[in-house]
């Protein structure tokens, strides 16, 4: 009998043995784990952002370009049904009355406070009344994306307004 008690003594939880390393280890990461994992983090995105804004700034570009095509396309359009170019201060509007800009694009504008093209303003250099030829240049908006400035010309080719050989630029 005094075996019997002497059993039910060691089983009271009074007398408990400490956990076993296995059972702490189980428990949750030690501060090394959590300290590696920020770190591989950390460095993941150091890798990743620089790259996010390299195809935010070519995204603007490319974007750029073809809204000076389109820009393009539009003044061949007007000069098509007027003979010459247009002139004045509003030659988005001009191109607007001949239906020649989209009117979804012309919306957009709108909603971006006259910003045709996101991040660029546009500016037309068709001189005299009549013009006969027309340039439209494409100005980064945010200086310190390192954007690059577009021109297109009458030829209707866009040409990169910092390259010196004024090659046209080629878009895939």
């Amino acid at each position: 009998m005094f075996e019997v008690q002497d059993h039910i003594m060691n089983e009271s939880p009074e007398i408990r043995k400490p956990d076993s390393p296995e059972k702490r280890k189980r428990a949750g990461y030690t501060m090394v784990e959590i300290m590696l994992a920020v770190g591989m983090i950390a460095i993941i995105a150091t890798m990743a952002i620089p790259n996010l804004q390299h195809a935010r700034q070519n995204g603007l570009e490319t974007a750029a370009i073809q809204g000076l095509k389109e820009l393009s396309e539009a003044e061949e359009i007007y000069y098509d049904t007027y003979g010459f170019y247009t002139s004045g201060h509003d030659q988005v509007q001009d191109l607007r009355t001949i239906d020649a800009i989209d009117s979804k694009a012309y919306h957009r504008m709108s909603l971006r406070r006259g910003v045709f093209i996101k991040g660029y303003s546009v500016q037309f250099l068709n001189l005299g009344e009549f013009p006969e030829n027309y340039s439209i240049i494409a100005w980064p908006l945010e200086r310190g994306m390192d954007l690059k400035t577009f021109m297109i010309i009458s030829d209707g080719l866009v040409r990169d307004f910092g390259d010196k050989n004024e090659a046209p630029v080629t878009v895939y």
